[in-house]
């Protein structure tokens, strides 16, 4: 099973939202892409992420809650991932002192 950041992004931005198609106008991605992403991962995992209201958004359930917490986590860290993997790229600064000793 592999979960991509997309997947929790979407479940995140729909929790944040208590609506899906808030979640899409969000993410400037189309209420169809969401719906897949939160069906998909609460079928890789097994449960329920979201109570669906017919035209009233959706809850979060208890599990969902948890599932949320700890997906803005992971969202958090490859963010700091992402930041740090960018600075490891630049150029080494700082002041560098020559000497010569002559024998």
């Amino acid at each position: 099973m592999k979960i991509s950041l997309r997947l929790l992004r979407y479940v995140v931005a729909a929790a944040d939202n208590n609506n899906v198609t808030e979640a899409a106008r969000q993410l400037k991605v189309s209420q169809p892409s969401v719906s897949a992403a939160i069906a998909e991962l609460e079928s890789m995992l097994g449960i329920a992420i979201f109570m669906r209201h017919h035209a009233k958004g959706v809850t979060v359930t208890p599990a969902g809650q948890r599932l949320v917490q700890e997906a803005r986590a992971l969202l958090r860290h490859a963010e700091e991932f992402t930041k740090l993997a960018s600075s490891l790229g630049e150029a080494t600064r700082g002041e560098i002192t020559i000497g010569c000793v002559k024998a």
